[in-house]
């Protein structure tokens, strides 16, 4: 009901009056009332005049999720969206919805984690109601080698929607960082669920920093709001990494991979420059030079050989 209200109160160009809002939902004024004061608990600034009736004047920078899918307009991705006040990790909890044969799409986000993870086991600050720490549901039909393709195709969703949002320019650190002026804004992860070489589901974990201060994040992190110099409204940024996700998440079931390279290799802050790239087998340096067909990097040696690594974390070195 306070969800219809909202959307009420939304849609109208000033103010509704209390009598219009209770033939439409067909409860008392009193209950409307009840209704409004429980909203304004939640943040929700409603102004009320009388004879004129009540209208929204600010919303709360809480995750809510009718705000969220309020002419959202997606496909796939965000037609269920679950909002948790904390949890361990909401990779854990898409990864157990997911076990359970929710729907693709099915996103879960988290005011809050006490387990936020990011690659290799590494701990994801999550300061309160400050980011975005949510994780999707997606059940493509890819081989195990293509997957990689998720991971580069989150890169550029999410770097899309925050120039669509911000003057800001993101880069993309391979496989899965984004990077503001060389500090990091926000991690991707992937994890899937695989039988006998066939894929049941892949869950991915977003972690992007949206009103975090400096003394709220670890060193060399940063968020939208220090970046920008700016507070940013929470479901809005939300609606905007959907929609990017939606979009490019289309163009990976209709093997458009090529245009997802482009995009990436456009924002790219790996190609062109000497790395090391180390994982628990080896370590290599040399030359970034491009991204496989499946989005492998391709890393030219000192002596000339030129190698394909597929996972591992990379150092910029000049």
């Amino acid at each position: 009901m306070q969800e219809r209200i909202i959307q009420f109160l939304k849609e109208s160009d000033g103010y509704i009056s209390g009598e219009e809002i209770s033939v439409r939902l067909k409860i008392s004024r009193a209950a409307i009332w009840k209704h409004m004061q429980e909203l304004r608990a939640l943040g929700y600034e409603i102004a009320a005049v009388p004879h004129l009736g009540y209208q929204l004047v600010t919303s709360p920078d809480k995750l809510l999720g009718y705000e969220i899918q309020s002419a959202l307009g997606t496909k796939t991705i965000g037609k269920k969206v679950i909002v948790l006040e904390s949890v361990s990790s909401t990779m854990d909890e898409a990864f157990r919805l997911g076990m359970e044969n929710s729907p693709e799409g099915t996103v879960v986000c988290a005011e809050s984690q006490t387990k936020g993870r990011g690659r290799l086991g590494r701990v994801w600050t999550s300061p309160k109601a400050k980011g975005l720490y949510f994780s999707f549901i997606l059940r493509p039909n890819l081989p195990l080698h293509q997957l990689a393709q998720l991971t580069l195709m989150s890169a550029v969703a999410l770097a899309e929607a925050i120039e669509n949002i911000s003057t800001l320019k993101p880069q993309i650190k391979w496989p899965n960082d984004i990077l503001i002026e060389n500090h990091k804004l926000a991690g991707i992860l992937t994890e899937l669920r695989a039988e006998s070489d066939q894929v049941k589901f892949i869950v991915v974990g977003i972690g992007l920093n949206v009103n975090a201060s400096v003394n709220q994040l670890v060193p060399g992190a940063t968020s939208l709001k220090i970046a920008a110099g700016n507070s940013f409204n929470r479901n809005e940024v939300f609606q905007a990494v959907l929609r990017s996700l939606d979009k490019w998440y289309a163009k990976i079931l209709k093997q458009e991979f090529k245009q997802v390279m482009t995009e990436w290799k456009q924002r790219s802050a790996t190609l062109n420059k000497r790395v090391r790239i180390t994982d628990p087998a080896s370590t290599i340096e040399g030359h970034a030079i491009d991204l496989d067909e499946d989005g492998a990097l391709l890393i030219r040696k000192d002596n000339g050989l030129i190698v394909k690594k597929s996972a591992g974390d990379v150092f910029l070195l000049r």
